[in-house]
């Protein structure tokens, strides 16, 4: 008996919906090792160099394999990543035999930049966010990169205002946090100090600046109805202030940025004077640390310094800034134009003397 037009019809056209289906599977081959990911997976973190390969101008050819020479360790993390996991912090048993956890972490930095997977690599680049409600340090819940602020990549609560840059949390108007990496920091000492090693009435004891490159000094010179204040003498130097309790760790030792202060002043007045800083009797143990910090960042010359008058000529002293976190306030209008001010909130930095230690070559570093 032979089969109806019909039927013929109707079998021929699912036979061909079934040959033009759109796949739901994919392999990537990392170094011979294979791994299954359904396009759900694909797109979670899309777009990226998978879906451009099996969904852009390579998917007419019907291809459902790609073999990349990558980490199959990382990019197993990376799959989790895909499913929807939390990745952080990587298990020590997850992590490539070839590598400890901050050097997997690194890569896989750079993997998520290879594989086009923006949101892993802003998950694993990015300041976090606050976990716990922030009103109570005045701050906003948001943080920010620095990138992001010269770039106007910022949230949609987060804005420039009369008080600074800040974001709206439930109705209140707070400074919002912003992270920064790589920037020069200078820690200028007053030399207009008196025979107690204080400052003019109306002067500081010291004050601080941030070395700006070129391209991001004009970048922030861009940021809507506003102005920053840089240093005559120094024209990409951003003056910049402090808050009483703003932490400063140089080379890894904590201490505050107004210990350089009493420090300035105790080097500066005769015979080294030491202050209570603030209080009468001996110096504070955390003076005293801060004090030995400083000198071992900042040591003076070999010469008898007593001879000249005061224990060094030089007044600016330089730090490369790892890690910098701070707010952008106002100090109102002046022809209608709003004065910024950044002021700091903490920064890892490194003396000169470490960051050349870095310079040596990896085998001849101690483990």
């Amino acid at each position: 008996m032979s089969s109806s037009p019909t039927s013929t019809s109707t079998t021929a056209l699912t036979a061909t919906k079934t040959a033009t289906a759109a796949p739901t599977k994919f392999t990537v081959v990392v170094r011979d090792e294979e791994f299954t990911l359904r396009r759900s997976q694909l797109n979670f973190d899309a777009p990226n160099y998978f879906t451009a390969y099996f969904f852009g101008d390579f998917a007419e050819s019907g291809t459902t394999v790609v073999h990349v020479d990558r980490s199959p360790e990382l990019f197993a993390i990376i799959v989790e990543y895909l499913s929807g996991y939390t990745i952080l912090p990587l298990a020590a048993k997850a992590l490539p035999r070839t590598m400890d956890g901050r050097t997997a972490l690194l890569n896989l930095v750079e993997d998520a930049a290879f594989y086009g997977l923006s949101g892993l690599y802003a998950h694993l680049t990015a300041p976090r966010q606050p976990t716990i409600d922030f009103a109570w340090t005045g701050f906003s819940s948001h943080v920010v990169s620095f990138e992001d602020v010269l770039k106007g990549k910022l949230p949609e609560s987060v804005s420039y205002t009369t008080s600074g840059l800040c974001s709206f949390d439930y109705g209140a108007v707070k400074p919002v946090i912003i992270w920064a990496r790589n920037i020069a920091l200078k820690l200028v000492g007053n030399t207009d100090l008196d025979k107690t090693g204080r400052p003019d009435p109306n002067d500081t004891t010291a004050t601080y600046r941030l070395c700006l490159p070129a391209e991001t000094k004009a970048q922030l010179e861009r940021q809507p109805y506003s102005a920053f204040e840089f240093c005559d003498a120094d024209p990409h130097a951003l003056v910049v202030s402090v808050f009483p309790e703003s932490r400063l760790r140089v080379d890894g030792a904590p201490c505050r940025f107004e210990h350089f202060a009493h420090w300035w002043r105790a080097r500066r007045a005769p015979g080294g004077v030491h202050f209570g800083f603030g209080y009468g009797g001996p110096p504070r143990a955390d003076v005293r640390e801060a004090e030995r910090v400083f000198d071992e960042a900042f040591p003076p010359p070999f010469e008898d310094t007593p001879a000249r008058g005061e224990w060094c000529d030089r007044s600016e002293f330089a730090l490369w800034g790892d890690e910098l976190m701070f707010v952008i306030t106002a100090r109102g209008f002046i022809a209608g134009t709003l004065q910024l001010h950044v002021k700091l909130l903490d920064v890892r930095a490194r003396t000169r003397a470490a960051v050349l230690e870095t310079l040596r070559p990896p085998f001849l570093v101690e483990g």
